[in-house]
């Protein structure tokens, strides 16, 4: 029988080999473990390879501007080359970039050779390049002055109201910017939408500052919005009718108007309730076709009652389609022989056929004389009568409507 010592020896052996184990297998687990993670990033990098892209058009913010200096224009844009994944890089935009430039510092009017700054705004994107790395800026001296506030439609209230009263507060602001751009400035203003508006409304909107093109100026104005009140009211009724285009006069010979087209088509009178219902028709002004041989297009003005309007363009885009007629003629024509043996005769009875033939009445005017004929092939025949249809040729753009009479009597005499 063992003793406790050496079972208490039996036991701490035991653990020993235990704790030798455990700790082999934990080396194993952290390899596996490092392996996999490095197979991973490689199956993922070739699943989802990397490219190198370029953005351009990012614009340029200056900071820390001198007091009382403003940058004239617009600074840059510059050009940023970036890796990214093939999603990323799909969907780049130059919003997703901050480009800066520092002007702490500087004292001249311009200022050459600046860096650029660019702070990526997304975590899924490198920078490798910006193009180019500096700019230069031209400092002005801020100037102020007062300009009226005013109001640019852009779309106007639906058919059958109006706007009878708009006001703006403020007025007036104050407007600050670089001497050269402040030049270009008389107003300050707000764009003003009632596409689909039927009530008075108020609404604050933010004042914009654009030269004599349209184009935004980059200035400061104070304050930056202003409150615009706008009075609707319901004015008159409104229709919509269909538009009837009027012409006058004859096309050329052998022509006629196959459709007659308005653009719009369809158009909304505005006016009040009984002018509308006293219209029967919609109609413009006269075009005339006298002559044509093709299609006609003008722009005309719709013709209106009094009181009556028209929501949006009063002109139309008309067409006049003209074809050529197409009618039939009745053409006399020889019958001609082909193939006769020699020392034989043949009679014909008749001897002139009535073809009956269809086009375009200008094609059948101008048809030469030759142009249809009339053929009977008399090869191998022998001496005897016959009743034969002949063979009618005609031009490509001729249609053969009949033959009268359809068969020739053919008597052939002789050897």
């Amino acid at each position: 029988m063992r003793s406790p010592s050496d079972v208490s020896k039996g036991i701490l052996t035991l653990i020993a080999d235990a704790l030798d184990l455990v700790r082999q297998t934990y080396s194993l687990g952290l390899l596996s473990l490092g392996l996999a993670v490095v197979i991973w990033f490689v199956v993922t990098d070739a699943q989802t390879p990397t490219r190198t892209v370029s953005v351009g058009d990012v614009p340029v913010q200056a900071l820390n501007l001198p007091q009382g200096l403003a940058t004239t224009g617009q600074i840059g844009p510059i050009t940023v080359r970036v890796t990214a994944d093939e999603d990323a890089s799909s969907s780049l935009s130059f919003s997703d970039f901050k480009a800066t430039v520092d002007l702490s510092g500087v004292t001249q009017q311009t200022a050459s050779g600046l860096p650029v700054h660019v702070d990526i705004l997304r975590s899924d994107v490198k920078l490798v390049q910006v193009m180019p790395a500096t700019v230069n800026v031209k400092l002005e001296q801020v100037t102020t002055q007062t300009v009226p506030v005013k109001i640019k439609t852009l779309a106007p209230v639906p058919a059958g109201y109006s706007v009878t009263d708009e006001k703006v507060d403020p007025q007036t602001v104050q407007v600050s910017g670089a001497a050269s751009l402040m030049e270009q400035i008389d107003a300050a203003w707000v764009d003003l939408d009632l596409s689909g508006v039927q009530t008075s409304q108020e609404r604050d909107i933010v004042l914009a500052a654009r030269d004599k093109d349209g184009r935004p100026l980059d200035v400061n104005i104070e304050p930056s919005t202003a409150k615009v009140t706008v009075t609707v009211v319901r004015t008159d009724g409104a229709e919509t009718f269909p538009v009837n285009p009027s012409i006058s006069g004859n096309v050329a010979p052998g022509y006629m108007v196959s459709a007659v087209q308005a653009d719009p088509s369809f158009v909304v009178i505005v006016g009040p309730v009984d002018v509308l219902q006293s219209i029967q028709t919609l109609t413009t002004d006269t075009i005339p076709v006298d002559g044509a041989q093709s299609d006609v297009q003008r722009s005309v003005k719709l013709s209106l009652p009094a009181n009556a309007r028209v929501y949006g363009s009063d002109e139309v885009v008309v067409r006049v389609v003209i074809v050529p007629a197409v009618g039939q003629r009745n053409l006399q024509i020889a019958v001609q022989t082909k193939g006769l043996k020699e020392g034989l005769t043949a009679t014909l009875v008749p001897d002139t056929l009535t073809v009956t033939v269809s086009g375009a009445l200008p094609t059948l005017d101008a048809l030469p004389g030759d142009a249809v004929t009339a053929k009977l092939d008399l090869s191998n025949m022998t001496a005897g009568t016959y009743q034969i249809a002949p063979k009618i040729d005609l031009p490509a753009d001729v249609q053969l409507v009949g033959v009268d009479p359809q068969d020739v009597s053919v008597t052939i005499a002789g050897q």
